[in-house]
C-alpha cells in the first residue's frame, strides 16, 4: 500500500475532529482551503527500506527536496515501507540503521513522525518489538514512532486480521498505530460493515487502554479493485452507515482527536467519495457538538 495522507481539521467546541489522506507525491498535497480537499495532516510516501534497514528515497523524493511542501504548514507523517518475503524477520540491527537514516533526513524537516508500513504482519511477533525498539531509540524525541497494521476484528480471515491483543502489544512498542480498514477480504457490504464495527470499538478500546497515544484509521477510499478491496462492499458509504449508530459518548475519542480518519487515497476520490466524505465531516461535526 503506497500513499499519502490528507486530513480536515474541524473545530467543534475545545475539541478537534481530523481528517487525512496517503500521497505518493509532494504536488498532489492540498496547498490552501480553497481546494477539493485540505489536509489537517498528510502520509507522505518517503521510500522502501531493505532487510538491513537501508532506505531507498522514492523516485520523487530527493533530501534537497523533501520539505519542499512544509510551506503549507501541514502536519506531516514519513511513511516508509517494507515488503517481507517468507519467513522473513528484522533484526534490532536494522531498526537502528533505519532510526539513523531518518533522524539524518528528518530532523530538520516539517516531518513530526515516521509510519512503518510492514507487510503482511499476521500477527504482533516477538522480532517486531526488537526491530521497532531500535528504531525508536535512534529517532529524535520528537518525531513520533507509528505502525501501519491490518484491519482489527475478532473474525479471522488468515493475513488479513489482527486481534485486539495484538493492538495492544502493537502499541506498547510505538506512539501509535495506523490501521488499515480495508482489504479485509469482505465479500459484501454487510460482511465489511460488522468488520469495520468491530476494527472501530477495538479502537476505542485500544485508546482508553493508552492514554497519551492515538489511532489514525484507514478509510477504503480508492477504486484499485484487488484480490482483497471490492468497490462495492468497502467504500466510504458503508463507513458512514456503520458510524451513524455510534453515539455521541462512544466517539469521544474521533471528536477530541485520539483517533483521526484517513482516506486512501486522497488524490483517487470520486465525486461520489467526495460526496459522501462531506456527509461523513457532517456527521460527525454534529455528533461531535452533543458531547460538549
Amino acid at each position: 500500500m503506497y500513499r499519502i495522507v490528507w486530513g480536515v481539521t474541524l473545530l467543534v467546541g475545545l475539541k478537534l475532529f481530523a481528517a487525512g489522506a496517503w500521497y505518493k507525491e509532494p504536488q498532489q498535497i492540498s496547498k490552501g482551503p480553497k481546494d477539493t480537499f485540505f489536509p489537517s495532516f498528510v502520509i507522505l510516501k518517503i521510500g522502501v527500506f531493505s532487510n538491513s534497514g537501508d532506505l531507498a528515497l522514492a523516485p520523487t523524493i530527493s533530501e534537497s527536496k523533501i520539505s519542499s511542501h512544509c510551506d503549507t504548514a501541514i502536519s506531516s507523517i514519513a511513511w516508509v515501507t517494507h515488503r517481507l518475503s517468507e519467513n522473513e524477520t528484522l533484526k534490532p540491527e536494522a531498526g537502528k540503521n533505519l532510526g539513523n537514516r531518518l533522524k539524518k533526513l528528518l530532523s530538520q524537516t516539517c516531518f513530526t513522525a515516521v509510519e512503518l508500513d510492514i507487510e503482511p504482519l499476521k500477527e504482533a511477533t516477538p522480532w517486531l518489538a526488537t526491530f521497532l525498539k531500535g528504531v525508536r531509540e535512534t529517532l529524535p524525541e520528537k518525531i513520533k514512532l507509528r505502525l501501519a497494521v491490518p484491519v482489527l476484528s475478532p473474525r479471522s480471515l488468515e493475513g488479513n486480521f489482527w486481534t485486539l491483543r495484538d493492538g495492544v502489544q502493537a502499541m506498547a512498542w510505538v506512539d501509535g498505530l495506523d490501521v488499515m480498514a480495508y482489504d479485509s477480504g469482505a465479500k459484501d457490504s454487510s460482511e465489511f460493515s460488522e468488520i469495520f464495527k468491530n476494527t472501530f470499538f477495538f479502537v476505542m478500546e485500544l485508546i482508553k487502554q493508552t492514554p497519551g497515544k492515538d489511532i489514525i484509521v484507514g478509510l477504503p477510499a480508492y477504486q484499485d479493485k484487488t484480490k482483497l478491496h471490492k468497490l462495492d462492499a468497502e467504500n466510504l458509504t458503508t463507513v458512514l452507515q456503520t458510524l451513524k449508530p455510534f453515539t455521541p459518548f462512544q466517539i469521544k475519542p474521533l471528536c477530541n482527536g485520539e483517533i483521526k480518519l484517513a482516506y486512501y487515497a486522497g488524490w483517487t476520490l470520486t465525486k461520489k467519495d467526495q460526496e459522501t466524505h462531506k456527509k461523513i465531516e457532517e456527521w460527525t461535526h454534529d455528533t461531535c457538538k452533543k458531547t460538549s
